[in-house]
């Protein structure tokens, strides 16, 4: 059982801010910043691909919520959304992060090191996608 799943059923404490039939909102155990929310299907769908529209639409509507919440309550620099898929998703069930930014929360995008590609080469690399 995923931990989401134990949040949906109360065998895990969570901080929980919205609550639907088929979506669940609760503040981060380990949070970016204060404000940072997980978004998530109560089902557990492992991937955003398996989401099925009605849900999908739902997380999004909740989530464009949320960013007017947070913007006012801590009045951020920006507002960061993430959402993890495959082997890169720690939970196993779909969930979209959503998180006040300040520019002094050193939170940062480590790059592959891949450098500023030319735009031929980045056409060649969408090609047939």
């Amino acid at each position: 059982m995923t931990l989401i799943e134990q949040i949906v059923n109360r065998e895990i404490d969570a901080v929980i801010v919205y609550e639907s039939i088929e979506v669940i909102a609760f503040a981060d155990h380990d949070p970016i910043n204060f404000g940072h929310i997980l978004i998530a299907p109560k089902k557990p769908y492992a991937s955003f691909p398996d989401l099925p529209e009605k849900v999908l639409s739902e997380i999004n509507t909740v989530a464009k919520v949320f960013y007017q919440r947070i913007a006012s309550k801590y009045n951020p620099d920006g507002i960061s959304f993430i959402q993890n898929n495959g082997d890169f998703n720690d939970l196993g069930h779909y969930h979209l992060h959503i998180f006040p930014r300040f520019h002094d929360d050193k939170f940062g995008w480590t790059s592959s090191n891949l450098g500023v590609q030319t735009l031929d080469t980045l056409r060649a690399s969408l090609d047939d996608i």
